[in-house]
């Protein structure tokens, strides 16, 4: 996501002469942005390290800070994506020989909770740099008996109802991860990362709620819903009544669809599609469901041919428009790089490309190895089909042991997703 124009921001040459200006900058704007120290050093130091591993040829380099309220992110952006920015990958082997620039890029890799690249322009690349903030631990309390029944429509409530609404469901362990620490999804709302819609009792108390985020380019994903009633026709009546009022809401916002990773027991299954499975927790296959909001024009998927017949099945299954066609080799020979999101007390983690090049198999089955060598039993590995050179990476995930689960359609490029199925 691009920096907003308010964001503090800052243009400099790249290299080690710089660098330390990148990192003085970083701390200036977040002292002036309210960023906590702790925060800000560790952006700095980012900046510090990627400015200098930067090669002369990488131009001018701007730096944007923006504050996510729930994270904060420190934005790269370069005029070219040529850029060897290898070292940005975890699981690359790395001796005393190792030249300092890819050290610094390693070291910027793992001072960020999450890393992403995305293209700027006609031929730049944005590097975002997010770390999340932490929220002080919480003992909600559980919800009053005898709530109920509904009393009119959804609403998109007020920061008071919501954050009693998610204090109560995390006390029962309702809605799934989403309903977890209200200050954090006060924080993200606040940041316009996410939208909720929420349902009361005839006394304004919360019962039952959704939430969605954004997901891919053009989708949200959707968390819960949290259901406070007991179980019978009023509880499956608040679901469907929660998940039409999000429907409403999004029907005006050019969303193209919703995805739902992982559906709470009270979603209502039978108003989605089910693009493919993904193991729970317990190695258990849960449904991945989609609903398209708009009609599907069709596209180009470019798919390896190892997962040609996969993806040709689950395209004619979901009656999509699709050119299958197999992408070209990278044009670069080394220099591949993929980003980790490690969710340690899940014990998983998600990769996704970064950089391609002609070695993005191996560093695909790195990065598994490595994880797997750190305890993590759980993977998942998202490619997008609309981007020939994502198509790279998966062979070595397959060589690895993950393999095709799910196929979320956007014409756009397909997002398929690769697990390790028991």
């Amino acid at each position: 996501m691009p920096a907003d124009d308010a964001a503090p921001r800052l243009t400099l040459p790249p290299g080690p002469r710089f660098a330390a200006l990148g990192a003085e900058f970083v701390r200036g704007a977040g002292a002036g942005s309210g960023i906590e120290p702790r925060l800000a050093d560790r952006l700095a130091l980012i900046a510090e390290e990627v400015l200098a591993a930067s090669p002369p040829g990488a131009g001018p380099v701007s730096l944007a800070l923006r504050d996510r309220r729930h994270a904060v992110r420190l934005e790269l952006g370069f005029g070219t994506a040529d850029l060897d920015l290898a070292g940005l990958d975890q699981a690359r082997e790395r001796d005393l020989e190792d030249e300092a620039a890819d050290v610094g890029l390693y070291l910027a890799a793992r001072l960020a909770d999450q890393l992403t690249t995305e293209p700027v322009g006609r031929n730049g690349l944005l590097l975002g740099f997010d770390l999340a903030r932490s929220y002080a631990p919480r003992s909600p309390e559980r919800p009053p008996s005898g709530l109920g029944p509904l009393a009119g429509a959804p609403v998109d409530p007020d920061d008071a109802t919501l954050a009693l609404l998610v204090d109560w469901a995390e006390a029962q362990g309702l809605g799934g991860a989403g309903f977890r620490t209200a200050p954090r999804v006060l924080d993200q709302r606040a940041a316009g990362e996410l939208f909720a819609r929420v349902a009361m009792d005839a006394q304004r108390r919360p019962i039952g709620g959704l939430l969605w985020q954004n997901f891919g380019r053009r989708m949200m994903a959707l968390a819960g819903p949290a259901l406070l009633l007991p179980p019978g026709p009023a509880r499956e009546a608040l679901a469907m009544g929660l998940l039409e009022a999000a429907l409403g809401a999004l029907a005006r916002g050019g969303i193209q669809g919703l995805v739902v990773l992982e559906a709470a027991p009270d979603m209502p299954r039978a108003a989605f599609e089910v693009v493919g499975h993904l193991p729970d927790a317990a190695g258990a296959p849960q449904p991945v469901l989609f609903r398209a909001l708009e009609e599907d024009p069709g596209g180009i998927a470019w798919v390896p041919p190892l997962l040609r017949d996969w993806v040709t099945r689950t395209v004619r299954r979901l009656g999509l428009g699709r050119d299958i066609e197999e992408p070209p080799p990278p044009a670069r020979a080394t220099g591949a790089a993929m980003a980790a999101e490690t969710d340690r007390a899940a014990g998983r983690v998600t990769l996704r490309p970064l950089l391609t090049a002609g070695d993005a198999a191996s560093v695909a089955a790195g990065n598994v190895a490595l994880f797997r060598s750190q305890g993590f039993a759980h993977f998942r590995a998202v490619l997008d089909l609309g981007q020939p050179g994502h198509a790279a990476f998966a062979e070595g995930l397959v060589q690895a042991g993950l393999a095709p689960a799910a196929l979320i359609p956007d014409a756009a490029g397909d997002l398929l997703l690769l697990a390790v199925l028991e």
